[in-house]
């Protein structure tokens, strides 16, 4: 619910949501930043092809500064943190779209597997968590109104609900043409990513730099391939009517009037570019098959899923072909089937679901 309060161009009071009770949320026209983002990029130590023109990568980078760099906010801004904000930097590290621009060059602007993200999901250690969620409330007043964030009826209600374990914020989450700000939800998690599966992503903390503030490339590989619901066999010509039946996995175990479906095509689009920017190894921005198989020999749920939305992208490289060349597709498919040769195989068959049901699931469109 986005609406002006003042006629004339963009300047004046811009209503940026109308709480149920009719509390506002308001910012001042025009938006300001008041610091070089290409500067904080450079501080964190992050790659050049980071496409900053695009709105959700110019304010993750100020986020993620201003998180590192917790400590001494309240000598630098006194104005805006009145005490601490942390005593120790939060390692404050992005999964899903955002985390797989900052590691690949193909998912930025000019890449073949370029996309827009509606949202920017950050995970943070528990202990920090409500540091990082009063941190993101106070953003606009140390750095510019572009990175106003608000907790609205709703979100304060999730908060409650969740006990710490995860936040939810609204924010500012792009700027149109006209200098007008466009919102969206902002999902904290603290520790662990639990949707599908449960993805516990502590041991990346530690290592933030290294893995350029993001959950690293197998957790971000495991975090996207855990996509997994189950419909009608009913439907199965629907999904071919919308384009989406190259989603349904092949598993013949499960229950015959069932069928299974596996990643969105942002998803895939994602995958793909971590493949086709990254060997498998154990180096630098490798990816690492061993670790891969440490993680999932843990979970033989997530194992499972995972190997299934792998394979799926193998067979179906028709679909990458649209996106990319034969010979980055190729990549792709080479490296995948690579990995999947590392990767434990599960054994034990289920002809019901085995990941967690209880979350909303998408609508095909």
């Amino acid at each position: 619910m986005i609406e002006k309060e003042m006629a004339g161009g963009t300047k004046g009071k811009f209503i940026l949501y109308r709480d149920l009770d009719g509390t506002t949320y308001e910012v001042d026209l025009p938006l300001t930043s008041y610091v070089d983002v290409e500067e904080l990029r450079e501080a964190l130590g992050l790659p050049k092809y980071i496409d900053l023109n695009y709105f959700p990568m110019r304010s993750a980078m100020v986020t993620l500064w201003a998180a590192v760099n917790a400590p001494g906010l309240h000598e630098l801004y006194p104005e805006a943190f009145k005490k601490v904000v942390s005593k120790t930097p939060i390692p404050a590290l992005l999964f899903g779209g955002a985390a797989v621009k900052i590691h690949c060059p193909s998912a930025n602007a000019g890449g073949p597997l370029e996309r827009p993200i509606k949202d920017t999901d950050y995970i943070v250690p528990k202990k920090q968590g409500i540091d990082f969620y009063k941190l993101l409330l106070q953003m606009d007043k140390a750095f510019g109104t572009q990175y106003k964030s608000f907790a609205t009826a709703n979100d304060r209600r999730f908060n409650a609900w969740r006990h710490g374990e995860r936040y939810r914020v609204t924010t500012i989450n792009d700027i149109n043409d006209n200098g007008l700000p466009k919102i969206a939800v902002l999902d904290l998690f603290c520790d662990v990513i639990d949707l599908r599966h449960r993805v516990d992503v502590r041991e990346a903390f530690p290592k933030y730099k290294e893995n350029l503030y993001t959950i690293g490339l197998e957790n971000l590989i495991i975090s996207k391939a855990q996509f997994i619901f189950d419909m009608p066999k009913k439907y199965a010509d629907e999904l071919k009517n919308h384009g989406c039946d190259y989603r349904i996995l092949s598993y013949p175990y499960y229950a015959k009037d069932k069928i299974i479906v596996g990643m969105e095509e942002k998803d895939i689009k994602d995958v793909c570019a971590i493949f086709l920017d990254h060997e498998i190894g154990s180096g630098t921005e490798a990816i690492d098959a061993q670790k891969m198989r440490k993680i999932l020999e843990k979970d033989k749920k997530l194992a499972l899923t995972v190997t299934l939305n792998l394979k799926n992208i193998v067979e179906r490289s028709d679909v990458l072909e649209t996106w990319l060349s034969k010979r980055e597709s190729s990549t792709v498919t080479q490296r995948i089937q690579e990995l999947l040769e590392v990767l434990p195989v599960v054994d034990k068959k289920w002809d019901k679901p085995w990941w967690n049901t209880a979350v909303e699931t998408p609508v095909i469109e």
